[in-house]
Order: C-alpha cells, then sequence, then structure tokens
C-alpha cells in the first residue's frame, strides 16, 4: 500500500479508539496523528531493503511479531514523555494507552500490506490473503476513504 494509505487509515482508527475510550481531546487527537505517521514511517523506513535495486519487505518489521513491538515501543517512548507533561495521569497507564495504540496502529499496517503481492511475514515466511498491487488505485482509495470515515464517525459520537 502507499505511504499515505497507510497514514490516513491509522489515523482514522486511532480516532475511533479514542472514541470509544471516550479519550478524545485535542491533545490526544495530535497525538494520535503523531503515532499514526511515526509508527508507519518507522515501519516502512526500517523494514525494506534493496534485493538488485528492487525494494523489497523484510521480515525485520514485517512480521506479525515484530511490528506490534516496533509500535508499541515508539508509542511507550516517544509520546508517553509529551502525555505526562500534558495529562495528569500515572505514567505507568499513560505508557500502557499509547504502547497499546501504537501496537495496533502497526497491525493495521500489516493488514494493509497482507492484501498486496508481497504480503507480510509470519515468522520468516511471507503469506499474502490478496494479491493486489501495492499500487493499487481502488484499493488505496478505498482504505484512505475508510479512514475518513473512521475519523468523522469517531468524531461525531
Amino acid at each position: 500500500m502507499k505511504q499515505i494509505t497507510h497514514y490516513l487509515f491509522s489515523v482514522g482508527l486511532s480516532f475511533c479508539i479514542l472514541s470509544l475510550l471516550r479519550s478524545l481531546n485535542a491533545d490526544s487527537l495530535l497525538m494520535a496523528v503523531w503515532l499514526s505517521v511515526s509508527v508507519n514511517f518507522i515501519i516502512d523506513m526500517f523494514g525494506h531493503v534493496s534485493r538488485n535495486g528492487i525494494p523489497s519487505r523484510s521480515w525485520v518489521t514485517h512480521s506479525v511479531f515484530t511490528a506490534p513491538a516496533c509500535g508499541g515501543l515508539v508509542g511507550g517512548f516517544t509520546l508517553a514523555a509529551i502525555s505526562t507533561l500534558l495529562a495528569p495521569r500515572p505514567l505507568w497507564t499513560v505508557i500502557a494507552f499509547w504502547t497499546t495504540v501504537g501496537a495496533i496502529i502497526a497491525v493495521s499496517h500489516l493488514l494493509l500490506d497482507s492484501l498486496t503481492e508481497s504480503g507480510v511475514f509470519l515468522t520468516r515466511k511471507r503469506m499474502a490473503f490478496a494479491h493486489f498491487s501495492y499500487n493499487n488505485h481502488l484499493l488505496n482509495l478505498g482504505f484512505i476513504l475508510a479512514g475518513i470515515c473512521l475519523a468523522i464517525v469517531s468524531l461525531r459520537i
């Protein structure tokens, strides 16, 4: 999937999580956007290797085991420090909350990538639910619209 698709879908998903937990406020929405962009960026930045000049996914960040850990680390470390300054909650609850949101964002990244030809890794073996091209316009547009719809619905609840 295209990077913008990952960003917008996970922003909508993050807003939905915040809405369901009754944690919608300006600070948490801003942190959800930051986390969505940073987790997806890091997964793709460190998760692609070049094989004969062709970029290919690596099991390092595109595995069902490593991606949630990567998302959790990004969520726990980067946002815990910021949110402790903004919210009067105990540090462990803030870390647990944003670590969980980061892991969910990483799993959503894998969900979208599992629909493409390259798939994702289950240990070191690839699996794919479908074999669409990563730049399939209809698929990317569908998930972009799904993310936007999730965001709109979560902000109206």
